[in-house]
This record gives C-alpha cells, structure tokens and sequence, in this order.
C-alpha cells in the first residue's frame, strides 16, 4: 500500500446503534485503508474498526521509520553512512563489497 494510502484512510462514520443493527455490513467496509468510526456517547471515546493488514502495515512503516529517525539522530553513525554512500557506486563497481552470504557465510 502506498504512503498516501496508508496516511490519508477512507473513513467511514457510524453510531453504534447501527452498528449494532448492520454489523456484518460495517465489518466487511473495514477493509484496506477504509475506517470504520463508531461514534460513542457524549463524552466517550470514538473506537474504529481497521483492517489488520492495513494496521500491521501501518505499524511496519511506523517502526521502520523510528529506526530511520534513531539512525539520523546518532550524528557519528549518520556521518559515516554519508560518508560510504559517496564512494559505494565506485566501490561496487571494482568489487570491493561483498555480499551478505560472502560476509557472513550464509546462503
């Protein structure tokens, strides 16, 4: 799924008694990036119902991006990935970098 797909959900707004009267119906539109709302009482939280692919998804991309920021913070680490990248085009080229199996010896 895309980014936009997953940051801007089709939202779908329901009050709970019809919720109650057409759960079926509700449940099978929760699907993909659409979100069913189920508004609450005067003062309660609203609840949404989600599709697990799409929240799994969205958790994925969520945790792949604190580890992105978690990197970019640590200024040494940054540096010298900036660093590498300069010269990684060149160094595949002459085939001064290795493989994860040769590394590692893993296949």
């Amino acid at each position: 799924m895309t980014a936009i797909a997953l940051t801007n959900p089709h939202r779908r707004r329901v009050n709970r008694t019809d919720l109650r009267d057409q759960q079926s119906r509700f449940l099978r539109e929760a699907s993909g990036n659409t979100i069913v709302e189920v508004s609450g009482k005067a003062g309660e939280a609203e609840r949404c119902i989600v599709d697990k692919e799409y929240l799994d998804e969205l958790l994925t991309k969520l945790k792949s991006m604190m580890e992105t920021l978690e990197i970019i913070k640590d200024q040494q680490l940054f540096s010298q990935i900036m660093t590498a990248s300069k010269t990684i085009d060149e160094d595949i080229r002459l085939g001064r970098l290795h493989s994860f199996e040769e590394a590692f010896g893993e296949e």
